[in-house]
């Protein structure tokens, strides 16, 4: 009997959170207005430049007590960052990851649009096939 009425009070408590409207769902996206955005290098360039943010943000984190697992070889110190260890191997990192950013975004930007010219067509073929369907299923009926 206990749990049964461990159950009840429970479903009591969870009854305003079930009763909550659902929430408001997104707009949704036109892909062919967002792939004509992507492919604009004006917003290539601003988000691009928002990944070398985040990328600095994370690159600027201290090897600190890390630094003594990596061969001696490689003078890893405490105070070294993951940017500096980048630089290293990459004096260019900064200048190749924006490139790379900025190149992954126009090309999203690309197939965006490609998938929204895509869906169109794939809407004009489906709506040939119902019309097809329609048009055998009216023969089929009249030779009832």
């Amino acid at each position: 009997m206990r749990p049964f009425l461990i159950g009840v009070f429970a479903l009591c408590l969870a009854g305003p959170a079930f009763a909550q409207d659902r929430a408001p769902q997104p707009p949704a996206v036109d892909a062919q207005q967002l792939g004509s955005a992507l492919s604009m290098p004006l917003v290539q360039e601003g988000l691009a430049a928002t990944v070398d943010e985040f990328a600095d943000a994370l690159l600027q984190t201290h090897v600190g007590p890390l630094a003594h697992y990596a061969d001696p070889r490689a003078n890893v110190r405490p105070d070294n960052t993951l940017g500096d260890l980048a630089a290293r191997s990459n004096p260019n990192y900064r200048r190749d990851l924006h490139e790379s950013a900025r190149g992954a975004i126009a090309a999203t930007g690309r197939a965006m649009q490609d998938v929204a010219s895509m869906s169109a067509e794939l809407k004009r073929t489906s709506d040939r096939i119902h019309h097809l369907l329609d048009q055998t299923r009216a023969e089929m009926e009249s030779l009832r």
